[in-house]
């Protein structure tokens, strides 16, 4: 009897170490955090030059939303490919050629040399309301990095968060101008800028999906 009681009881403790070994794994791990996927068959980013008339889009290469709090994301990160900058306002082929190889030169973006520009979303606060954001960062255009601040109206439905927002940015800030800050001074390319807008208005449209 004295035997089968020591049998019976290290089967019982066999049995209390395989049931609690897999909790004890589970709790030891930590959680997967959540991200929020930028679609970027469904996101663009808007801009509109006013004094000339001229308005198209730019396309992301990708984009996350993550640091997810009370059931909404507090930071994020984007990369935007330049080399997709189209201008959508003119009425021939020829002329959107020529408005989008201008965007692309040196006097403005210099897309060869920098085809990516990218932003860093540091912080999302979310305003009283519920669905108004105050969003926080840093754009990088040209190898130059800026703060930038903006508000954004945010839905979510199920796994599928919808973003947009109007802001703008001032072209100097990102030397995005017809006179290089190295280039010697010409009065004429002084003339051409002046006839642009500084503040270059822009509308996020975005969607992201919950990984």
């Amino acid at each position: 009897m004295k035997h089968e009681r020591l049998l019976l009881s290290g089967l019982i403790i066999m049995l209390a170490v395989l049931i609690n070994r897999p909790v004890q794994a589970q709790q030891g791990q930590a959680a997967k955090p959540t991200i929020y996927r930028l679609d970027t068959k469904k996101s663009k980013l808007l801009w509109t030059a006013p004094k000339n008339r001229h308005n198209g889009f730019i396309l992301f290469t990708s984009g996350n939303l993550s640091n997810v709090t009370d059931g909404w994301p507090t930071t994020g990160a984007f990369n935007i490919n330049m080399t997709s900058m189209r201008s959508t306002s003119e009425t021939t082929a020829a002329e959107t050629k020529k408005v989008d190889g201008k965007l692309k030169s040196d006097e403005f973006f210099s897309v060869a040399k920098y085809p990516a520009a990218s932003m860093v979303v540091q912080k999302i606060v979310r305003e009283a309301n519920g669905s108004t954001f105050k969003v926080s960062g840093e754009l990088t255009i040209k190898g130059i990095t800026k703060p930038i601040d903006f508000t954004a109206l945010m839905s979510q439905t199920g796994n599928t968060i919808k973003a947009s927002a109007s802001t703008s940015i001032s072209r100097a800030n990102w030397n995005v101008i017809h006179q290089p800050a190295s280039a010697a001074w010409n009065i004429l390319d002084r003339l051409k800028d002046n006839l642009i807008a500084n503040d270059i208005p822009i509308k996020l449209e975005l969607v992201f999906v919950k990984e």
